[in-house]
């Protein structure tokens, strides 16, 4: 089975047989286009000639025929297209893209915020559709009157296989139009986004086998025409399948470029602060029961942080100039190794692209703080590593607040190729973070799925055969958790000073400009 996540720059193919081991991997990338300073787009057309190109190297390279595709795909992506052949309009917002954030303050004069949290799972904010669909009313009327169609990237690529247009229930829950408990679009959240349900794809469950490749699709990718095509679910979703996390109480934290904390349950649950969100795991899915086995759906809350290896990409780019990809990165976790824990009171908060989860604040910057003259690039190395600690920190207490958590913590990402960066997040979280080594979860998640759909494997198979090797098992030392406890706090406290100035430090910008 093919698993193929789309990801924010860069797509993978992976090709897994039922045992879960990897037959064929191909990667390929495409470039997040920064046309104004708070858009984050792509274009879609890249997309799918970087999804070509992986299809037909697992297809060149594959041992044996592959028995279908399915998709993982990144959430909160939109643009609209023109027509049923999906002739984009304009670029695809991604998740980074804050240009939303301008009808913010119309959009909660309109409603009760509250109670649309509790329908969809998703805090008011830039990131979700709600809050785009009214910007593009505002700023692009033509572009609006002229679609046919609003679409994720997903769900575009899924058409260019297929010639059907679907979303799956598990993206849609994170696009804030879907209501939770009847899993059909919201007609109220439409009313106020001002669209119709037509307008958006029919909703399926993950495990759907929504179509075959059509023989053009199959002439561009090397791969056999009529191969099914199975819709998958959001990366969030599919990488949670992918390191075994399919019960409730089981949690992962992923740190790549961006970062997540996410926790398995087995019903809705909101936050009373409205900090987190609650998405759809899967809509049905065999799990134990006090009853025995059962099949119902899987939820899975949490928060996402923007920057993470993003945070840790601007220190090498900026202060390693001289050295170039990983052998910068080598150099600059040695660096922070060589500082003591606190940085010798260098602070980074490191929200480069704003921030999302806890505090739904796409306007925040990046600030860095206790800066003398004895200190040097080290201290930012280690300042930044706690900076996306302190911000995952954040998002943990949202969730458990004083509790701790009886299951063991999955660690995935790009993190787990730093081990002092994951020793100083245990440290800081104060529970135990079990690294595991997979090539990429989402694309394994969504290859398993897929062969679950097709009966090539059991719900307990895929259970068996989505845990990935795991790696070293990071320990909390105690006497750091206290100190990183306190740092903790005088970060909170640095973030609050920054957020009571920015406001004016941006009125000071803009009138300038």
């Amino acid at each position: 089975m093919i698993g193929l996540d789309l990801g924010t720059t860069n797509c993978k193919a992976v090709l897994l047989d039922v045992d879960g081991r990897f037959r064929a991997v191909a990667t390929d990338s495409y470039k997040l286009q920064i046309p104004h300073p708070r858009a984050a787009e792509l274009d879609v057309r890249h997309v799918w000639e970087a999804v070509k190109k992986v299809l037909r190297a697992v297809a060149d390279s594959a041992p044996v025929p592959p028995g279908g595709i399915c998709f993982s795909g990144a959430m909160h992506s939109l643009f609209p297209v023109a027509d049923d052949a999906g002739t984009p309009i304009s670029n695809a917002m991604t998740w980074a893209d804050a240009r939303a954030t301008a009808v913010y303050r119309s959009l909660i004069a309109d409603t009760d915020t509250h109670a649309l949290y509790r329908r969809t799972g998703c805090p008011v904010h830039s990131t979700y559709h709600l809050q785009r669909l009214r910007w593009w009313d505002r700023v692009e009327p033509e572009q609006m009157q002229r679609a046919h169609l609003w679409v994720g990237i997903k769900d575009w690529i899924l058409h260019a296989l297929t010639g059907v247009w679907v979303t799956d229930l598990s993206l849609a829950s994170t696009t804030g139009l879907l209501n939770l408990q009847s899993l059909t679009w919201d007609t109220g959240v439409l009313r106020l986004a001002g669209v119709q349900a037509d307008q958006l794809p029919m909703l399926v469950s993950s495990s759907t086998v929504v179509g075959e490749l059509t023989a053009e699709a199959a002439a561009t990718t090397g791969l056999p025409a009529g191969l099914p095509v199975i819709a998958g679910g959001s990366d969030g979703a599919m990488a949670s399948l992918g390191t075994g996390i399919a019960a409730p109480g089981q949690m992962v934290i992923t740190v790549g470029t961006s970062g997540a904390v996410r926790k398995i349950v087995g019903e809705p649950w909101f936050d009373p602060g409205e900090r987190t969100f609650c998405y759809l795991l899967m809509d049905h899915l065999p799990r134990p029961s006090t009853e025995g086995v059962g099949e119902g759906p899987l939820w899975f809350i949490g928060g996402a942080i923007n920057n993470g290896g993003l945070t840790l990409q601007w220190v090498r780019e900026k202060l390693y100039p001289d050295l170039v990809g990983a052998v910068g990165y080598e150099q600059l976790a040695k660096d922070a190794a060589s500082v003591p824990p606190g940085a010798e009171g260098v602070f980074l908060l490191p929200y480069f692209a704003g921030e999302r989860s806890p505090h739904w604040a796409p306007k925040d910057k990046g600030m860095m703080y206790g800066l003398g003259m004895a200190h040097n690039r080290a201290h930012f190395a280690r300042a930044a590593m706690e900076g996306v600690a302190n911000c995952l920190a954040d998002v943990w207490d949202a969730l458990y607040g004083s509790e701790t958590s009886d299951e063991m913590v999955r660690l995935t990402g790009g993190i787990t190729r730093t081990p002092l960066w994951a020793q100083i997040l245990a440290d800081m979280l104060g529970v135990p973070l079990m690294a595991l080594e997979v090539t990429d979860t989402s694309a394994t998640g969504a290859g398993l799925l897929g062969m679950l759909a097709l009966k090539q494997i059991s719900a307990d198979s895929l259970r068996v055969a989505a845990t990935a090797e795991p790696g070293p098992i990071y320990t909390p030392d105690p006497r750091r958790h206290r100190f990183y406890k306190q740092h903790h706090r005088e970060y909170r406290a640095l973030r609050r000073g920054m957020v009571a100035i920015g406001e004016s430090l941006e009125n000071l910008k803009e009138s300038y400009e």
